[in-house]
């Protein structure tokens, strides 16, 4: 299925979390994440962010993030993960169609 990339979103992702686009998908977050054995895998979320992409996986899978917190203490960008994986959860609520074709 193709996916849609919503430059908005991306936008607004930006300011709700400058640290977002620091990320270069070395992918030390998904090996440290307790949920990556259950689909989580937070590289590809934060790949997905940035390029402001919500697709029916995303929708599933960001609701197994624990706010651990693990991946944010282990980024050697000091990346605030957990908030950016706070900010699709916000908007797939508020925006339920987010990223789904009409």
């Amino acid at each position: 299925m193709p996916v849609t990339v919503n430059f908005g979103l991306r936008e607004e992702l930006m300011k709700f979390e400058q640290t977002a686009s620091l990320c270069y998908q070395c992918g030390t977050c998904t090996t440290v994440c307790p949920m990556s054995e259950y689909g989580l895998n937070t590289r590809l979320v934060m790949k997905m962010a940035n390029l402001g992409i919500v697709d029916d996986w995303l929708r599933k899978v960001i609701w197994l993030c624990t706010g651990c917190g693990l991946c944010q203490e282990s980024c050697p960008n000091e990346i605030k993960i957990p908030n950016v994986i706070k900010f699709i959860r916000l908007k797939i609520m508020h925006e339920p169609n987010i990223g789904r074709r009409k």
